[in-house]
């Protein structure tokens, strides 16, 4: 089941009040005594094949874009992870309930979102998006307003970026404007613990090492992430 607490916040979020298709998912046992909040960020939706409605960026965020009920289920973050969509979707699943037994559906225990709020084409990525249509800076400064106020309303003590491309993105955004200082400092300031980044769950490289990325200490995404849980997530 979906924690409806925090949607009428949410719905006070600009983008949301007009996308609230895209709201961010929270599981009924985010709030427990069993484990800290844990908020995990994807990296983005995709619209069907034939779908161009999300090209136009001002359209998009302004809210004048017009979606078919199937270009809405596309990007539905509660009904994607409802159904524990894809390799993505499963992985995660599989990691959460081997740390945390649920008995059912693991994602019920964390909060989620994707960081990018404009879609990528079908079988593609978000910078295949930005090389076909640009827009690149207006999606990452919409990114990180949104990422902020869904901070400020989950008020996790944890996060961990599901994507090495978004925590380079939300680490090396403009942030002076924003905070007067870095993301690690200010998330800090906000009660938040710790966060970390792994590759994404649907791309090989979940079973591969990250040399690059000392807090992995040389692990596969895969195994990082579990052992992040143990000794991060469940230590109440």
């Amino acid at each position: 089941m979906i924690n409806s607490f925090f949607d009428a916040l949410f719905l006070s979020i600009p983008f949301y009040a007009s996308h609230p298709y895209m709201m961010p998912f929270v599981g009924d046992m985010y709030v427990s005594s069993k484990h800290k909040k844990l908020l995990l960020i994807g990296e983005s939706h995709y619209m069907p094949e034939y779908s161009f409605v999300h090209h136009n960026a001002e359209a998009w965020y302004n809210g004048t874009s017009v979606l078919n009920q199937e270009e809405q289920n596309w990007c539905n973050t509660r009904g994607t992870r409802e159904g524990k969509s894809g390799r993505f979707g499963k992985e995660i699943d599989r990691c959460l309930n081997m740390v945390m037994p649920s008995g059912e559906n693991g994602w019920h225990q964390v909060a989620f979102l994707n960081y990018f709020l404009r879609p990528a084409d079908c079988a593609t990525g978000i910078e295949d998006l930005w090389n076909a249509y640009g827009d690149k800076e207006i999606d990452c400064e919409q990114a990180i307003r949104n990422f902020i106020n869904v901070l400020e309303v989950l008020k996790p003590d944890l996060f961990i970026f599901l994507s090495s491309r978004v925590c380079k993105q939300a680490e090396g955004f403009d942030y002076p404007k924003y905070f007067g200082g870095n993301l690690w400092d200010w998330t800090k300031s906000q009660g938040i613990v710790d966060y970390i980044y792994t590759n994404h769950p649907s791309s090989p490289h979940w079973n591969r090492t990250m040399p690059s990325y000392k807090k992995s200490n040389n692990l596969t995404s895969r195994d990082f992430f579990s052992n992040w849980l143990r000794d991060k997530w469940t230590s109440t």
